[in-house]
C-alpha cells in the first residue's frame, strides 16, 4: 500500500478544474490518480534537469 498523507491540498479554480477534467476523461479513476501522475512527471522533470547540470558541469571542466 502506497505512503498515504492525511490532510488538504489548497488549489486555484483552474487547477481543480483541470483535475476534474483529466478524471471526466476516465484516463484517471480519482483527483489522487492525477496528482500522482503530475508528481510523477515532477521527479522526471528534476532528473533530466540535474543530467543536464551534470553535462554542462563536465563540458565546462573539460573545456578548461
Amino acid at each position: 500500500m502506497p505512503a498515504k498523507i492525511v490532510g488538504t491540498v489548497s488549489l486555484t479554480p483552474e487547477l481543480t478544474a483541470l483535475i476534474e477534467a483529466k478524471v471526466a476523461t476516465g484516463l484517471y479513476g480519482s483527483a489522487s490518480e492525477v496528482v500522482r501522475a503530475g508528481l510523477r512527471l515532477l521527479v522526471e522533470q528534476d532528473r533530466q534537469e540535474e543530467q543536464t547540470a551534470k553535462k554542462v558541469t563536465e563540458g565546462r571542466r573539460n573545456a578548461r
